[in-house]
């Protein structure tokens, strides 16, 4: 059954959450100098994970080049997947940068790795603001830089449970891993991803079997 955007959103929550109450714990056990308990489990990822099963919504956007860009047409391989803004000084360019740092991390600098960027803002991503903000962060050619009309990038929006740029509310931040089956596998919050953790999550997925 797929999820409802609430559903989604709650999940999203959740995992953030989850992760946060596991590093209080893991701190509060070290300073204790306990053992592990049986109980304890250990994932091979090191980024919040997603419930199982949860498919990828698709979309048909256009990127900062002019191209059609599906989220299907990357079937078979790890997508990073993530919601920005190009007018944004803070959050957007620290994951941006972040993403890049773990694409120069893999083999062949993460040539075979689409990332996908989704504008939460499409009056302001222009064609031009797309390109110049990649250019400014070193990602021409490696993020695919994808917005529509108003009209078009609800239902997206609404798809993932992000929040877009509002006059008083800022978007969400998150960047998601999307397996070669098109299943979301981890859901990284800004302030909780790092190059490491996410090129590290990316070759785990990259040695699964389609």
């Amino acid at each position: 059954m797929l999820a409802t955007p609430l559903q989604r959103l709650l999940l999203l929550i959740l995992v953030s959450l989850l992760a946060a109450i596991g590093v209080v714990l893991v701190t509060n056990r070290s300073s204790n100098n306990e053992p592990p308990t049986a109980t304890t489990t250990h994932s091979k990822f090191d980024g919040p994970t997603m419930p199982p099963g949860l498919r990828a919504p698709n979309f048909s956007l256009v990127d900062q080049n002019g191209h059609q860009a599906t989220l299907s047409q990357y079937r078979g391989h790890v997508v990073v997947l993530t919601f920005i803004h190009s007018l944004c000084h803070d959050t957007c360019p620290f994951m941006v940068e972040q993403i890049k740092g773990a694409l120069n991390d893999l083999p062949a600098s993460g040539a075979g790795v689409p990332v996908i960027g989704v504008s939460v803002a499409p009056s302001e991503d222009t064609v031009a603001h797309r390109r110049q903000f990649l250019a400014r962060h070193q990602m021409t050619g490696r993020i695919a830089f994808v917005s529509g009309s108003v009209a078009q990038m609800r239902p997206v929006w609404r798809a993932y449970a992000i929040q877009p740029v509002t006059p008083k509310i800022d978007h969400s931040t998150f960047v998601l891993l999307i397996d070669k089956r098109g299943i979301e596998r981890i859901g990284f919050p800004a302030d909780e991803l790092t190059p490491e953790g996410l090129s590290h999550d990316i070759g785990v997925l990259e040695r699964e079997r389609a």
